[in-house]
């Protein structure tokens, strides 16, 4: 087994105009990467001086990168609704080692975050090598101690002793594992029956090293607990919770398609949502992770489908909403996975675009009672009929919000009142009205 380089991502030295540039020579490269363990942080800029490295969200690590060995300045900086410039919330110096992988993980809070570095060999792989390397790492603030199991699939939890049993902010010595199924199940310490998390059978390919981290799970996760890995190549992928259900939402935008039953079944008789109106949109509800057909009818009756649509397997642990859109003769549904998780630094606003009058819409912000003038810039800008428009992160207020059709530049929607709160998100859904040149915006926001 040997350790060595993965990438060249080199620090560039120029030659001073007319002579040797004054740098010393480096030694080898070092890799570095962040993790952001810091719940209710927007995504935290990581920085190699003034340079980005990666913008990283929560419960994410950024890939890995190489740098030559000398000293450097790491930076942390996050963008704030209305400041006039980044908050670089922290900055560490750290000397890149030759041949070392450096791993910084955030906690704590955002605007003063606590930092942790820990270094370790690089690993690489021989290519006969059947084997997979895992590291793991406490990044969940609420857990306290846990114990940490990966086993084989089909192994009876408890058979073998726990891989690690670590506090807050430790992580684990790197530990070998032949490719295979594995089940990662995380617990209290010393407490088989206090289930925190677990996975299904999970495949895992040979010649890959990777950073497990356990972190608090927040309004992205139908669990407690989320679990995410990054790999040295740069990979990165979510382990599902088996233990918490997927969920879904439906949301009715189709003025022309009337209230909904929906159905599971193609005779009809596994009823999941009744009567949905236009306008009107559903808890959220226990799913499935297979493969599933939805049959929309009209409210109360089953002689007629409306649409019928195939949903692929939803994750474990997972939210996703499904909106009715379209117009009677095209009407379809639409699954999109949202973005629920607040952040502890701003409110957070988002449109759906079910309105068949309109192609495109661009969105604006004034202060409650404010005027509507051509100097108010967009806020979203081009969001498109049966799309989702980026989650827009704005100050705390009370506003009026104005639409326009991107193409004409008419007012379609004139001073719609909305309250933002710090932490709190605003969900909304732009629908016809009978009169075609007017949008209505809908709340759908949940508690």
């Amino acid at each position: 087994m040997k350790r060595i380089l993965l990438l060249a991502a080199c620090l560039v030295t120029l030659a001073a105009c007319g002579g040797d540039s004054a740098l010393p020579n480096p030694t080898g490269k070092g890799s570095i990467r962040m993790i952001n363990a810091v719940p209710g942080s927007p995504p935290i800029r990581f920085l190699i001086e003034e340079r980005l490295l990666s913008p990283v969200p929560y419960k994410n690590s950024s890939p890995p990168v190489l740098y030559d060995d000398f000293s450097y300045v790491f930076n942390f900086e996050i963008i704030e609704p209305g400041a006039a410039a980044l908050n670089r919330v922290a900055s560490r110096t750290v000397k890149v080692q030759n041949d070392l992988e450096q791993i910084f993980m955030l906690t704590g809070d955002v605007r003063n975050p606590d930092i942790t570095v820990w270094e370790n060999s690089i690993r690489t792989f021989d290519t006969a090598d059947t084997v997979l390397e895992a590291r793991f790492v406490h990044g969940g603030a609420t857990l306290g101690a846990i114990d940490i199991y990966f086993d084989p699939a089909g192994t009876a939890l408890g058979t073998n002793p726990p891989v690690a049993t670590l506090a807050f902010g430790e992580i684990t010595d790197p530990g070998d594992y032949e490719a295979g199924d594995y089940v990662l199940t995380v617990t209290a310490a010393g407490d088989v029956n206090t289930v925190y998390f677990a996975t299904a059978d999970t495949p895992l390919t040979a010649q890959l090293a990777h950073v497990i981290t356990i972190f608090d799970g927040d309004q992205n996760d139908t669990g407690t607990v989320a679990v995410s890995s990054m790999t040295g190549s740069g990979t990165s992928f979510r382990f599902g919770d088996v233990l918490n259900p997927p969920k879904v939402r439906f949301i009715h935008t189709s003025l022309e398609v009337g209230a909904v039953d929906i159905y599971d079944d193609d005779v009809l008789t596994s009823l999941v949502a009744a009567n949905i109106p236009f306008g009107g949109a559903t808890a959220y509800l226990d799913a499935t992770t297979d493969d599933r057909t939805f049959y929309f009818t009209p409210a109360g009756s089953t002689a007629q489908i409306l649409i019928e649509q195939l949903f692929t397997s939803q994750a474990p642990g997972t939210f996703s909403n499904i909106f009715v859109v379209g117009n009677a003769a095209s009407a379809v549904a639409t699954g999109l996975v949202p973005d629920r998780a607040p952040h502890t630094t701003s409110a957070k606003l988002g449109i759906f675009h079910g309105a068949n009058n309109i192609t495109l819409f661009n969105a604006f912000l004034v202060d409650r009672g404010g005027e509507f003038t051509d100097d108010v810039g967009a806020i979203m800008f081009a969001v498109g009929f049966g799309g989702q428009s980026p989650i827009v992160e704005l100050q705390e207020g009370s506003y009026d919000l104005y639409l326009t059709d991107t193409t004409t530049g008419e007012v379609v929607v004139s001073g719609f009142p909305i309250e933002l709160v710090t932490g709190g998100l605003v969900e909304l859904i732009a629908v016809d009205n009978v009169d075609p040149a007017v949008i209505d915006l809908i709340d759908i926001s949940l508690p």
